[in-house]
């Protein structure tokens, strides 16, 4: 029983008290006495039945007193607990943003690496055509000369057949031409020893006779020389072209080994132009699957964080 009730019944037990002691002195003592104590016992019932129920309600308000404060820890818990994953959220946010950012900038990178190595493809592979269509020139200029060498040479070694026969020509001519001397020498110291006779007039007929063939083998001496010295002059020049002819040759195919080794250059450099593309292209992959599962990460938080919210 609370304060207030027994109070209440002490006081009733002590006006009991009061009226028996009056009432013993009446005529009605022995049955107002028992009446009071019938009374009073009914009080006393009651009260051990109400301190019975506040027994049974402090028991069931301590109980739910343990049950609250226990909800108030679990509700601090959670809340600390929501707490910790709003800032974790937050942190997944500010990465999420950060690698979102660095996604742009990455594909921003790679489409200016995209573009510059489009651009150093396209300049490779035009001056890879021009490097061909120049040596595919040269090629077809070297093959020219080559044939113009060997025209030349053809004619060169014409020329010195040729000249070979002239010089025995020459040769035959001049023995002939010695020949000739030594018979008009011979004809004149006989011409002279046999005087006016019919025989000197013979001999100097002979000797009439054989000099014009001498004069024409004079003209055709002279004939051959001016041919020898025309043909010499022509070989000559011939000789010349053919050496600025192996000159060029030799130019040309110096400038074919170069465009030989450029066409190398470049295709080296195309392969490592292709090689860091493909390098390029793995990295994005790479942040690609990062950002993936860092945006797999973000979801779960925050389905886990609209749970909490929703208990």
């Amino acid at each position: 029983p609370t304060a207030p009730q027994e109070l209440e019944l002490m006081e009733n037990i002590l006006m009991s008290k009061q009226d028996e002691s009056w009432e013993q002195r009446g005529p009605r003592a022995s049955f107002a006495r028992q009446e009071r104590s019938r009374l009073l016992w009914e009080d006393v019932s009651v009260a051990e039945e109400d301190a019975t129920k506040v027994t049974a309600l402090k028991l069931r308000l301590d109980e739910s007193q343990k049950v609250l404060l226990k909800e108030r820890e679990d509700k601090l818990a959670l809340s600390k607990s929501i707490e910790k994953l709003e800032g974790e959220l937050s942190q997944w946010k500010i990465k999420y943003e950060e690698l979102n950012k660095n996604k742009q900038e990455v594909m921003k990178q790679l489409n200016i690496l995209k573009e510059i190595h489009q651009d150093e493809l396209g300049r490779i592979s035009e001056d890879l055509e021009d490097e061909l269509g120049a040596r595919s020139s040269m090629d077809k200029k070297l093959a020219e000369l080559r044939t113009e060498m060997e025209r030349l040479q053809a004619e060169n070694a014409a020329e010195w057949g040729r000249r070979g026969r002239l010089e025995t020509e020459k040769l035959n001519l001049e023995r002939e031409n010695k020949k000739l001397r030594a018979q008009i020498e011979d004809l004149g110291e006989e011409g002279e020893v046999a005087g006016e006779g019919e025989g000197g007039t013979r001999e100097w007929g002979q000797l009439l006779a054989a000099q014009p063939p001498t004069l024409c083998s004079l003209q055709e001496l002279a004939d051959l020389k001016h041919v020898h010295t025309k043909l010499k002059k022509q070989y000559q020049e011939k000789m010349a072209e053919l050496a600025h002819a192996n000159r060029r040759v030799e130019q040309h195919e110096g400038e074919v080994k170069k465009l030989r080794l450029r066409v190398e250059e470049l295709k080296k450099e195309l392969a490592q132009a292709e090689d860091e593309l493909d390098e390029a292209h793995n990295q994005t992959r790479k942040l690609q699957r990062s950002l993936d599962e860092q945006t797999e990460q973000s979801e779960s938080f925050q389905v886990q964080l609209e749970h909490l919210q929703s208990r």
